[in-house]
């Protein structure tokens, strides 16, 4: 039997993408391994949001080889998107997938591995292009592959990722994955739902729905199905439990979503809500679509209508032009905000992008120094919102496995803070009660109800 791992970098897409081409190599007959071991075959799913990301992503490439030098090595997402023919001409690199390709993975490696000739679709090297005499490539397009990439498990997880969309349009101005992923493509609305219906059937409590720009669902459609109907759909199938959002723009935050959220209890009372910075001149020069009192406006209007909901977000820590009293902005936004979380970044230029051809760039050291700063308010914020819910009760998703450093059972609340607490391997998978006890700096602890 062929062996099969799996590497992803980045974001949630790129995971749920790697459980379809997991699934699909699988019903191919491969058996998956750990990436630690040698394998025939490794799939890295790239990431190239930054600079360093692409750089890990070739490492991987490396490490892969030299644990099996006969291996296959696919390379897909956005790195081999955006750079299709430098990955090529990696060393050890077999394969090439792009995103339109990603659906057909299996059955293009599969006859490879299989000492078959590939008839699909394929980015392939020069060597093997000679060596199989291919001249012609079918390629399908972006928007069909959406519709083919589809799972009924997620490996390794409790809560179960569901992509209802792809690409995006807003071309932030620091940001190249609009240009690497294309347009916005949504999913049929009878396909999310049937897949969802297979992941309840197989045992997930818990959806969290995904895309690149989630927010923007359907506006590619000629139908009238938004975000908002997919969230009132999915919230009446039988047996699933809780419903959670990736992550949505500000400005894509309406009055009926909130509304849905208040008399639909499925639905979790957490926001990812990228801010990226807390200064107008800044967002500006982002191409955001939003000022910094907009952003809390948003916030506040969700406070006076939902209890204790959670704010988590991204900031970009030194875009170019960034001075001093936008940086305080930035901080005096967030400790307004009370983020529960915050994800901080250290502006790295993309090529392709027009914030790469900004020449008023920030010190290393400057940004080094506000990042430093910016992670103390984050840990501070962190710390008040876990400390309010002190002597409460949280609804926590049992993880299936035990937290590996104090071996408690451990699971996220509605609001996605971190719960740790005593009690039996049979309540995995379940949600139950829980009083919150003790705040530490990246969870909760508690006592099982």
């Amino acid at each position: 039997m062929k062996t099969c791992a799996f590497i992803t970098l980045g974001c949630k897409v790129n995971q749920y993408e790697t459980q379809a081409i997991r699934e699909s190599l699988v019903a191919k007959g491969f058996v998956e391994t750990i990436p630690e071991r040698a394998a025939d075959l490794y799939v890295i799913n790239t990431c190239t949001v930054t600079s360093a990301s692409d750089e890990k992503s070739r490492q991987y490439i490396k490490q892969v080889k030299r644990k099996n030098p006969r291996a296959t090595v696919v390379v897909t997402g956005c790195y081999a998107e955006a750079e299709v023919e430098s990955v090529k001409k990696l060393e050890g690199v077999d394969f090439v997938i792009t995103k339109a390709e990603e659906a057909q993975l299996a059955e293009i490696v599969s006859r490879d591995t299989m000492h078959g000739v590939p008839t699909s679709s394929v980015s392939l090297p020069p060597e093997k292009k000679e060596e199989w005499g291919v001249d012609t490539y079918i390629h399908r397009s972006a928007k069909e592959s959406i519709y083919n990439l589809k799972i009924s498990h997620f490996a390794g997880h409790t809560r179960a990722f569901l992509k209802i969309e792809d690409g995006c349009d807003m071309y932030c101005s620091y940001c190249i994955i609009p240009y690497v992923r294309g347009s916005i493509k949504s999913r049929r609305p009878l396909d999310i739902l049937e897949e969802a219906r297979r992941l309840i059937d197989n045992g997930y409590k818990e959806i969290i729905l995904t895309g690149i720009h989630l927010g923007a669902y359907g506006k590619d459609t000629q139908d009238n199905h938004r975000l908002l109907d997919i969230i009132h759909m999915l919230s009446n199938l039988s047996g699933l439990e809780r419903l959670r959002l990736s992550s949505i723009e500000v400005n894509e935050i309406s009055h009926d979503l909130i509304n849905l959220i208040i008399h639909t209890k499925k639905i979790c009372p957490h926001f990812h809500i990228p801010l990226q910075s807390g200064d107008d001149f800044i967002l500006k020069r982002m191409n955001r679509k939003y000022t910094a009192s907009q952003y809390l406006e948003i916030l506040d209007s969700i406070r006076s209508k939902i209890d204790s909901p959670s704010f988590t977000t991204d900031v970009i820590i030194g875009f170019p032009g960034e001075q001093d009293e936008h940086f305080e902005n930035t901080i005096n936004l967030c400790k307004k905000a009370g983020f529960s979380r915050m994800h901080l970044f250290s502006f790295s230029a993309r090529d392709g992008t027009p914030a790469a051809k900004m020449t008023d760039r920030c010190p290393p050291q400057v940004i080094k120094q506000r990042k430093t700063m910016l992670e103390a308010t984050a840990n501070t914020l962190a710390f008040n919102y876990k400390n309010n819910s002190l002597n409460r009760i949280a609804e926590v998703l049992v993880e299936i496995e035990r937290d590996p450093k104090t071996n408690k059972l451990c699971g996220y609340s509605r609001q996605y803070i971190k719960v740790l607490f005593d009690g039996p391997d049979t309540i995995k998978n379940t949600i139950v009660s829980v009083r919150i006890g003790n705040i530490a700096p990246s969870f909760v602890m508690g006592t099982l109800l």
